[in-house]
């Protein structure tokens, strides 16, 4: 009883974690939405603050908390002191907060300051997960753990580089710190993280057990070599951005195919929408990854924005996918968790092919007001269910005898 008991007060602990994280993340969420929207109607200035808002401020806080939810629960470990989650989520979110403020304005001590934060921020998840990982009893989770390593320090790196690119420090090598911060945050940082969990989340979205092989310890060590690429892109130049890019969508091919053999595509799907959001996400970053790989060899440099909204859309659809997962799961209690899937889950096939839309319309160029009218018209129908799984299902579990 009491090693039962001291397990639920573990799990606990990390969904409150995880949904601390999630709830600073929403704020982020809204703010970039907003931002997104007037940009979009006004048809004035450039989507870098909304996508900054977004990938630095959402994603970055998404990431905090599902790592260790994830790391915790699945290696069952015990979950780091609350204060210094705490401290580390701040740093995140205080960060991301001036770094955006900062380039968007144009003081450069703001966003100094602010990719700082940020870097602090990555830096103690990194020494939070690998106490969890030292304190885990279970050994299955240990490659997902190396990614997400990898990850943040591909993040540290690509951070630091912001924050020289955004005080105009860069100079005369302005472009390829550019395209190698890029690089680091969105393939390295966003996708390490993305691709560590796939073996596990997705096929527990379809109700079956973690899905992994030699196949994934390879794709680790292709995103080793990737990460090696990035960061000496700093002063060798795109092309090796480029070769790191086919490392990593060749490592993305090895994990969706291990997936994909075992389970079977039917059973995939039967997964309903958070299966059909992360596997359509996950196809979105291979296939962007391949075009920057092939545009960064070909052409040199990017300049253009088009190609990394959708990425950042194929990020966007991993990103509630999981979340459509995990909002349920952590508004408890258990004996409501059918139904508070189904309120969240209801139409999943429509709500997918509406958000897929958001890419397709970006990739062909189409005016943004369309493709973030689309975007916008899921968000809402997303956050309606969300409220609905927090309200509803909660007060329901409360009146069930």
């Amino acid at each position: 009883m009491q090693v039962e008991t001291g397990r639920q007060r573990r799990v606990a602990r990390s969904h409150g974690v995880a949904a601390s994280a999630l709830r600073l993340g929403a704020i982020f969420m809204a703010w970039a939405a907003i931002w997104g929207v007037l940009r979009a109607i006004g048809g004035e200035g450039t989507w870098w603050g909304p996508l900054h808002a977004f990938m630095a401020g959402t994603v970055l806080l998404a990431i905090s908390g599902a790592t260790q939810l994830f790391s915790t629960t699945w290696s069952a470990s015990v979950p780091a002191d609350p204060r210094l989650a705490a401290a580390q989520r701040w740093s995140l979110a205080v960060g991301a907060l001036l770094a955006v403020l900062g380039v968007a304005n144009e003081v450069d001590w703001m966003t100094i300051s602010g990719a700082t934060l940020v870097g602090i921020g990555l830096v103690a998840l990194g020494w939070i997960l690998v106490g969890i990982v030292r304190r885990s009893l279970l050994r299955r989770f240990d490659l997902a753990s190396r990614f997400y390593l990898l990850a943040l320090a591909s993040g540290a790196v690509g951070v630091t580089l912001g924050g020289i690119i955004g005080s105009g420090v860069g100079g005369s090598s302005y472009l390829d710190l550019r395209t190698a911060h890029m690089h680091l945050n969105l393939v390295g940082l966003v996708g390490f993280s993305i691709l560590g969990t796939l073996p596990t989340l997705l096929p527990t979205t379809a109700r079956h057990k973690l899905v992994s092989g030699k196949e994934a310890v390879a794709a680790f060590w292709l995103c080793v070599g990737a990460f090696a690429l990035f960061t000496a892109g700093i002063v060798s130049g795109p092309a090796v951005v480029g070769i790191g890019c086919i490392l990593v969508g060749a490592a993305a091919a090895l994990i969706l195919g291990g997936i994909v053999s075992r389970l079977g595509i039917a059973r995939l799907l039967r997964g309903g929408l958070p299966a059909l959001l992360i596997l359509s996400g996950s196809l979105w970053l291979t296939g962007w990854v391949g075009h920057e790989a092939y545009t960064l060899l070909a052409e040199g440099h990017l300049l253009y924005a088009r190609a990394t909204a959708v990425g950042a859309a194929g990020v966007g659809l991993v990103l509630f996918g999981s979340l459509a997962y995990l909002v349920p799961v952590l508004a408890g209690p258990g004996e409501r968790l059918t139904a508070n899937f189904a309120r969240m889950h209801g139409q999943g096939a429509m709500r997918s092919v509406v958000a897929n839309a958001v890419p397709v319309l970006l990739a062909l160029g189409v005016r943004s007001e369309v493709p973030v009218a689309l975007a916008a018209l899921f968000l809402v129908d997303y956050l309606v269910r969300v409220v609905l799984v927090l309200t509803v299902g909660r007060r329901g579990a409360a009146t069930t005898p």
